[in-house]
């Protein structure tokens, strides 16, 4: 009678770990259709021009790391919509500060450049009536996001976040 209990037990603990296998690979495979999914919507976005970040970081030049919300950039097609807090030196502004990164204005170039790992640089100039600025965009596979921002009257500010994904990006 224990013979036949333990060899029961036996069996149906082959099942259940053949079960999580099975779940485990439909998993991964799940995953994978994900992240490529991810990576389709970043590059579709990308293309078309229309994307925003989210920025959930900001890195000063001098000084710590800081948790931030709802601040953002947004490109759309031919301009650039920034939306970020700034922390540093100033060089020359106008009296009581100006509007610092919060601004929208025509872009004035536009590079992209595909590296490996599925990451893109992206490099964007823009004016404004204040200052001239040059955005380093650095976006990966999964919209995970690092900003660099270096203007001629501010000392340069790095930022991270996401791209806010969606399936069309002409919704966007």
């Amino acid at each position: 009678m224990m013979k036949k209990n333990s060899i029961l037990s036996l069996v149906i603990a082959m099942f259940i770990s053949c079960d999580v296998v099975f779940v485990s690979c439909a998993t991964q495979e799940e995953r994978a259709a994900r992240k490529a999914e991810q990576a389709k919507m970043v590059t579709d976005a990308l293309g078309a021009r229309k994307y925003k970040i989210d920025i959930t970081r900001m890195i000063p030049g001098k000084g710590p790391s800081r948790s931030v919300s709802t601040y953002s950039i947004e490109v759309r097609n031919d301009s650039l919509i920034s939306y970020l807090p700034y922390i540093g030196r100033a060089y020359n502004v106008p009296y009581g500060g100006g509007n610092g990164l919060n601004f929208s204005a025509p872009i004035s170039s536009y590079n992209e450049t595909i590296k490996k790992n599925g990451r893109r640089d992206i490099e964007i100039s823009v004016a404004n009536n204040e200052d001239t600025y040059l955005y380093s965009l650095m976006v990966f596979d999964n919209g995970s996001s690092s900003l660099t921002v270096q203007s001629r009257q501010r000392e340069q500010i790095s930022y991270s976040g996401n791209m806010v994904l969606c399936k069309n990006p002409e919704t966007h």
